[in-house]
């Protein structure tokens, strides 16, 4: 697949509408699920000779999972890039028309994660060509996932039917490097209960804004000077940030409910249910109530030692192609399932979910290169 050929795939790609409903719940029907996504990489995998299969995450909503399998076939590999987009509410270049200006494709999803998308698909169909490549010992898995960007629900679904594979990719905007290590997240609820009466007579009632302010004292006072006391060595302190706040009903009433959601980033060593478990004891005697939203997504810290990682690295030709970041990914999933995982691919993330999101073309070519290379690594070994 030459460089017109990527482009064209890439445009395909970005000018099928994929926006993830739980992201977006008010986005119109017609925008939204990756099914259509989802149809036109499993025929292009078709046409490449792997055997392919589509399982739902949820109605209309499927994971793509096509295998190709070698002769010797004692190793897997497994592209995966998910197929989901943010909302396009608020863009200011044209969601789904994958124009091209100045070496730059447009469009919802271009950087995040469609250009990946289109790398691994041009990588795996280069190599196809390669008779050596075929008789080699390694089986290659592409994963075309959905729900990545509300709660990693395809991967959690793929790895529920019991996926094994010894080394995954999960596609994301990295600038072609290598991103071994990330923080995790959880998301938290937090509420405090009061009486209400009426603001003439505060002292009749009790304000539960007012026990939300001791909440919100103690998490940007000594909890995240606690966090910052006890860094990881590779990414850092953990963090927290209130995102949403939201309580009474009128200005001349004690309010008797408050809410407070907000985003707690984890290092390696942290699980969400102990996390979740430590704030509730600190905030007992306020009293407020802690709870989860969804499972949450572990911390990623893959051995960048690892020889799956250092054939990837090499492919890339770079001194400095290892790297971390503070966002969190499906690589996490995979890992925490057994399976080392690293995320990579093109674009700056700085671009994803912007009102203008844009990726390099010859980034995409980069990567599409440093694919087939990294491929035809692993079954030239014996």
């Amino acid at each position: 697949m030459n460089a017109a050929q990527l482009t064209g795939l890439l445009q395909d790609l970005v000018r099928l509408p994929s926006v993830n409903p739980r992201s977006d719940p008010r986005a119109p029907a017609n925008i939204t699920g990756e099914a259509r996504i989802a149809d036109y990489v499993a025929e292009f995998l078709r046409k490449l000779g792997l055997d392919v299969e589509l399982h739902e995450v949820e109605p209309g909503r499927p994971n793509v999972l096509g295998k190709f399998s070698s002769r010797g076939g004692r190793r897997a590999v497994a592209f995966a890039p998910h197929i989901d987009t943010v909302s396009v509410a608020g863009m200011t270049v044209e969601p789904f028309a994958a124009a091209i200006r100045d070496g730059r494709l447009y469009g919802r999803g271009a950087a995040d994660t469609k250009g990946s998308l289109a790398a691994g698909l041009a990588a795996l169909a280069n190599v196809m060509r390669d008779r050596n490549f075929r008789v080699g010992n390694l089986d290659v898995w592409f994963c075309a996932l959905a729900s990545e960007e509300n709660g990693n629900q395809g991967a959690r679904a793929l790895m529920q039917r019991g996926f094994r594979a010894d080394f995954a990719i999960a596609g994301e905007p990295t600038g072609n490097r290598i991103v071994h290590a990330h923080r995790g997240a959880l998301w938290l609820k937090i509420t405090t209960q009061g009486r209400t009466a009426h603001g003439a007579t505060p002292q009749l009632g009790a304000s539960a804004i007012a026990k939300m302010t001791d909440v919100l004292r103690h998490l940007f006072g000594d909890y995240t000077a606690a966090l910052q006391r006890r860094p990881d060595p590779t990414l850092g302190p953990a963090t927290v940030n209130v995102g949403v706040i939201q309580g009474g009903s009128g200005v001349n009433i004690v309010p008797a409910a408050c809410e407070i959601q907000l985003d707690r980033r984890l290092i390696p060593g942290e699980t969400g249910p102990a996390v979740a478990a430590a704030l509730r004891e600190a905030l007992a005697s306020i009293p407020a109530e802690v709870e989860l939203l969804g499972p949450g997504c572990a911390p990623l810290h893959t051995d960048p030692r690892n020889p799956f990682v250092a054939a990837l690295a090499a492919a890339t030709g770079r001194t400095d192609a290892l790297t971390t970041a503070p966002w969190f990914c499906d690589a996490a999933v995979f890992a925490e399932h057994g399976i080392p995982a690293i995320a990579f691919g093109p674009g700056d993330s700085a671009q994803a979910h912007t009102p203008d999101e844009f990726i390099e073309l010859a980034q995409v070519e980069a990567a599409a290169e440093i694919g087939r290379r990294f491929l035809n690594s692993l079954a030239s070994q014996s």
